[in-house]
């Protein structure tokens, strides 16, 4: 959801009981169908109780304030909740499974491969697996296969339970002990039942085939869709051969598996898993992810973790998964060969307890350097053209009233590099002016404030725009602009950004979108005093999904949605700039994640960068919306193609340098914006916005674009001065080069196919070194930006860097050695890279950033001596580290290879602090187990996954018993290995952590 007034056709929520036609685009304008949508959210039961109302009054952060009194006359979101005594706190909105919260059941819950539907018979369930085309939507089919209800009885309604990072668990309860729970986990096959009073039963649409009957484990097919059922021992199914099963369940549980494909081998993995619940009771940690950015190595690492409760069938340790493309591309761990098609694509699987990513961080800017190749006399008369005061002629409200912060932010330093100072000075005067306005309330006071609901733990700001109060929408859009300003204040002004100032506040406003503490809902809800505990949990963004959500209670049948991805990745960036510029290294690193992880998502499913995503009957190559189950080509308020491309284009800045990391997508999105323009691309609706994107892939058609028509009106965020900075500078460096990354946030490197200009602003109080992926180092003053072309490495620097120390062996196999050490340093060009030597011969060569590697390729059962070096921008080369001896293992035994390697345990620190077993059967093993000992102590006995063929794996993160290893442990270990129906036991292995 997003900005503008224009109208357009069809129902915006199906009635319909399969809602399974529906078209979710609104014939209302944006403010009546928000005032519409809240109304709805209001209706409920009436035996739940009301919200305590919240104490008025104002209350100060540094010098701003909010208040707790709603002005008269204005929306807020929804009182009526249903939730049960578990959940309370701050409430989570702009969820997957936001409309259980406010409907009294739900709607279409999208949780991939799978979706359900609360109702008062229980829980529908489908499986989409083929595309429609209705209009210009690409959209999976919505069909149940079956209900999932309870032999007792039906429900007045359907509460939430529980939920965390990216998991929930609905409850339908008579109060008279007949209960069903039902939990269900973005990119879970399983479905979780939990039953009191009764057992389950399964009303399909029509009888379905049932392929392997094992009592209380059925598989089935209905429609062409597969699932495993998955009952207690003991509690065998009924009804076999009819549209109804039904199981007594004394055992009290069951699990619902959407299965890959209907074979018994299937089964047999799935049921392994299947009595590992995934299940919400209040305490939020059944799902959890935990980012690190490593600035060194310019990477976000996130870990995807699981607590699960095992029932006693389980099999196996942690669950099965799958990955959205955004995952898959980029994980650190094996898949199985098991996938799936979804509305984002092939989802791949993955089994454990946890799985791990790893992005490349490529940086922003927070303007573009003054490189371009433009007439500094024009430049400046566009810059004295820019009104430097709020101009509310597009509307007061919050989201306009951001776009204007933005519009004054991107211009000031461009005013600034033409040496018009007075002009610079005059845009942050306005910048500061309207948002302190902004950031204080007054008893009394109406518009221009912020007002803050403790049910739903956010801050309203009042005149809203498009539903951010009713309906909770699109806080990221709008607010995110409002960071956006408060950081260029924070660039020139550190004390204006003080906590004790204005910077309390602001961190409100970021707390309200994408507040990175979880917080803990017995503590008192006051932003003033205990802000972690005064917002939920990263309220816009959907750590599963990769992206955010604009829709604050979803209630759409199909699923929610969001349409600008530019201006939640803009929200992100502006984040990742404020945190830098007040020195919040928390902030930062969730920034970091935040902003990478809507960026990728962006081109993945909006953009379809590899054409893998997007099916390939539809008609497009463009989402201007993204739908929990669709693809839209269009958006909430015109049907004009350059409103659908341009709305997930704008506002240009330094956070989108991402458009242009591939000229070849750029020219295919363009060109498609052009095909479906009315005027065959003679833009009349955002044409500095599309020219803009034009200069990524044919620069020399955006300058001309721009050069024929200067007389245009600028889109509202934009201004001439920016449009003609943007399209120049482009011209003269270059598109971004993703393939280089740096040691800094606010850095990017160029490339225009003939030179690389490197480019770092600096944000801190004392000059600094930043170092590219590719060895070049730039050094930056404080609070000011630097730029150079090519290789700019000090031909001065004859310093060679420090002596890596502390190497060591972390694992080793009959054909490879494992090694790691402490970073070097180097105080002038910066180190380069690291040089690995085996028996005084250079081996291999490792970046900057890393400090470990594996050597492969060795003999079994010979001892290889091993060194390390550290090399710098200038090529100067440091002296050796230790010498470190290790045998690599006998290869004898031909059942089998294997390894234990360190790892990082991802539990809030970045130390290599944990081991990872693996075990290669060359004997078709159908399990495995470890068992090890540290410094002589306990022996630990585990069963290993089987993630991938023969490969068995067990990482002992989270913490498995002995917690973080420390340097200098003793691990003694050996495997014991099914062959042939026998249990064979191996040698023991040892290394020194």
């Amino acid at each position: 959801m997003d900005e503008h007034t224009d109208e357009t056709e069809s129902d915006w929520r199906s009635q319909s009981n399969e809602r399974d036609e529906s078209n979710d685009t609104p014939s209302l304008s944006r403010r009546t169908y928000c005032k519409a949508l809240g109304a709805v959210g209001l209706a409920g039961s009436a035996s739940i109780p009301e919200p305590v109302t919240a104490a008025s009054g104002i209350h100060s952060v540094g010098n701003g304030s909010y208040t707790h009194a709603k002005p008269s006359g204005e929306d807020e979101p929804p009182t009526t909740l249903y939730t049960t005594g578990n959940v309370g706190g701050p409430m989570p909105s702009n969820d997957w499974w936001s409309s259980a919260l406010v409907t009294g059941y739900s709607e279409n819950l999208f949780f991939h491969p799978g979706f359900a539907l609360a109702d008062g018979t229980g829980l529908q369930v489908g499986h989409p697996t083929t595309w429609n085309y209705p209009g210009a939507d690409a959209k999976m089919n919505v069909e149940r296969d079956f209900t999932l209800g309870h032999t007792a009885t039906t429900f007045a309604d359907t509460r939430v339970d529980g939920y965390s990072d990216w998991s929930v668990t609905l409850k339908w309860d008579t109060g008279t002990g007949t209960t069903l729970t039902a939990s269900l986990t973005k990119g879970s096959p399983y479905i979780f039942c939990e039953y009191d009073g009764g057992g389950a039963e399964l009303e399909f649409r029509t009888a379905p085939t049932v392929w392997d009957d094992r009592g209380n484990v059925l598989g089935l097919t209905h429609d062409g869709k597969h699932y495993g059922l998955f009952a207690p021992s003991g509690d065998d199914w009924s009804g076999v051969g009819s549209a109804t099963l039904t199981n007594d369940l004394t055992g009290g549980y069951v699990t619902i598996a959407v299965l890959p494909d209907g074979t018994s081998s299937t089964l047999d993995t799935f049921e392994q898993y299947a009595y590992n619940f995934i299940t919400d009771t209040g305490a939020g940690d059944a799902t959890r992810v935990s980012p690190t950015y490593d600035q060194a190595a310019g990477e976000v690492r996130t870990t995807y973790s699981f607590n699960t409760t095992t029932k006693p069938e389980s099999q196996a340790s942690g669950t099965i998964t799958g990955l959205y493309p955004h995952q898959h591309k980029y994980l650190d761990d094996s898949t199985l060969a098991y996938t799936y098609e979804c509305p984002r694509g092939t989802m791949k699987t993955t089994s454990g307890s946890s799985f791990t990513t790893t992005h490349p961080f490529r940086g922003i800017l927070p303007f573009l350097p003054d490189e371009g190749s433009y007439d500094s006399s024009e430049l400046s008369s566009y810059v004295n053209e820019v009104s430097a005061s709020y101009d509310d002629s597009q509307g007061s409200g919050t989201y306009w009233t951001g776009k204007d912060y933005g519009r004054m932010a991107e211009a000031a330093p461009i005013a600034d590099q033409v040496g018009n100072t007075s002009k610079r000075d005059a845009l942050h005067d306005a910048i500061r002016t309207e948002l302190e306005d902004w950031l204080t309330a007054s008893n009394g006071e109406s518009e221009n404030l912020f007002y803050y609901n403790d049910q739903w733990g956010t801050l309203l700001g009042y005149p809203d725009s498009f539903g951010a109060a009713s309906s909770l929408n699109d806080h990221h859009f709008h607010y995110g602009y409002f960071v956006r300003g408060a950081a260029e204040l924070a660039r020139n002004d550190e004390s204006w950004s003080a906590d004790s100032n204005w910077g309390g506040m602001v961190d409100l406003l970021v707390r309200d979108y994408a507040n990175w503490e979880r917080p803990n809902g017995a503590n008192t809800q006051e932003p003033a005093d205990n802000p972690a505990d005064s917002f939920p949990f990263l309220r816009n963004f959907s750590p599963f999904g990769g992206h955010s959500w604009a829709a604050g209670t979803a209630e759409f049948a199909d699923g929610n949605n969001q349409e600008s991805s530019s201006e939640a990745i803009h929200a992100y960036g502006a984040m990742v700039q404020w945190a830098v510029f007040t020195g919040n290294d928390e902030m930062l690193n969730w920034a970091a994640y935040l902003y990478t992880h809507e960026m990728l998502a962006s081109m993945e499913y909006w953009f379809d960068v590899d054409n893998q995503n997007q099916p390939d009957g539809w008609d497009h190559d463009t989402a201007g919306i993204v739908w929990g189950d669709k693809y839209a080509y269009g958006t909430w308020f015109s049907s004009d193609s350059e409103a659908i491309h341009g709305i997930n284009y704008l506002p240009f800045g330094g956070h989108s340098l991402y458009l242009g990391w591939d000229a070849d997508l750029a020219e295919r999105n363009y060109s498609e914006a052009v095909a479906n323009d009315d005027n065959g691309g003679a833009w009349d609706y955002w044409p500095d916005i599309m020219w803009n994107y034009r200069a990524f892939s044919n620069v020399s058609d955006a300058k001309d674009m721009f050069q024929s028509a200067k007389n245009y009106t600028p889109e509202a965020g934009e201004t001439k001065a920016h449009t003609y900075h943007w399209i120049y500078n482009i011209d003269a460096m270059g598109n971004p080069d993703p393939s280089v990354t740096a040691d800094y946030p606010l850095a990017y490197a160029f490339d225009d196919g003939t030179e690389t200009t490197y480019v770092a602003y600096n944000g801190e109080d004392a000059s600094i070194t930043v170092t590219f992926s590719d060895g070049t180092s730039l050094s930056v003053p404080a609070n000011s930006m630097a730029t150079s072309t090519g290789d700019s490495s000090d031909p001065s620097d004859t310093t060679a860097p420090t002596t890596p120390s502390n190497l060591s062996s972390t694992g080793h196999t009959s054909s490879s050695v494992s090694l790691a050490w402490d970073a070097a340093s180097d105080s002038g060009s910066g180190v380069d890279h690291y040089n690995v030597y085996v028996d005084g011969t250079r081996s291999q060569q490792v970046s900057a950033g890393t400090t470990m590697t594996t050597v492969s390729g060795l003999a079994s059962g010979t001892t290889y001596d091993f060194y390390v070096t550290a090399v710098d921008g200038a090529g100067n080369e440091s002296g050796a580290s230790n010498t470190v001896s290790v045998t690599t293992d006998s290869s004898g035994n031909s059942d089998y290879s294997q390894s234990a390697t360190r790892i990082d345990g991802s539990d809030g620190d970045t130390a290599i602090d944990e081991l990872l077993f693996e075990f290669v059967s060359n004997v078709g093993s159908d399990w495995v187990d470890v068992h090890y000992t540290v410094n002589g102590g306990t022996q630990y006995n585990y069963r290993m996954n089987n993630p991938s063929g023969d490969t068995h794996t067990l990482d002992t993160s989270p913490d498995y018993v002995v917690g973080d290893f420390s340097s200098g442990d003793n691990v003694e270990y050996y495997f014991t290995y099914e062959k042939n129906g026998g249990a064979n036991d191996t040698e023991w292995f040892s290394l020194t952590y």
